[in-house]
């Protein structure tokens, strides 16, 4: 069933003309070997450009930042309550500097990068959920990207990369920290189940 909506997304996209490819590849007719220490070299040296599992986990990254600056946005303007609305402009904030880093690096190797979802947000201030579904939201695609930077920077195999990956997983965890304590501010998050405490269950006779 999910396949089949997949499927079907991808369809409705490419029919609309919304759907955004990845970069294309131009390999080379022969295998090539790493022949220069070089090729870790993201800030001195000669440099070199994007490898393919890099310019793939970047592409990513972006789309799944682009996504997550747009509902931020959007929710921002139908968002009630003061604390709720801060968190989302800085959610927007950090997803903007994410946009502007890893699509920096892209550019500077001539490479495309995925257009923005801004302009499809409505000037509406009716908000269509509750404010605990639209954190739950945005929380869900900040913990999710973290998943995905640490597949990126695992990766990279550029200096300059490692460190912009970095930079962003450390950022990411400072807005979840708020994240959280709006959450349990408000009481909407609920706590997973836990490990039994075998010292309190032995002290209970």
């Amino acid at each position: 069933m999910q396949k089949k909506m997949y499927n079907q997304t991808i369809e409705l996209l490419l029919e609309k003309g919304n759907f955004q490819r990845d970069p294309l590849f131009y390999p080379a007719q022969n295998p090539q070997f790493i022949s220069s220490q070089d090729f870790t070299d993201g800030f001195f040296g000669k440099g070199r450009k994007l490898a393919a599992t890099e310019i793939i986990s970047i592409s990513l990254n972006l789309k799944k930042s682009v996504m997550a600056k747009t509902l931020s946005i959007a929710f921002s303007q139908v968002a009630q309550t003061k604390e709720v609305r801060k968190f989302l402009t800085d959610s927007e904030k950090t997803a903007d500097q994410q946009i502007k880093a890893f699509s920096k690096i892209m550019q500077a190797d001539n490479l495309p990068v995925p257009k923005s979802w801004e302009t499809e947000v409505t000037t509406s201030t009716d908000s269509p959920f509750s404010e605990k579904l639209m954190l739950y939201h945005i929380g869900f695609l900040f913990q999710a990207a973290q998943n995905y930077h640490g597949a990126g920077l695992t990766s990279s195999m550029r200096t300059d990369l490692v460190t912009a990956y970095e930079g962003t997983i450390l950022k990411n965890l400072m807005l979840k920290k708020k994240w959280f304590d709006l959450m349990v501010q408000y009481k909407w998050l609920e706590q997973p189940p836990l490990a039994p405490n075998r010292k309190e269950i032995a002290q209970q006779k």
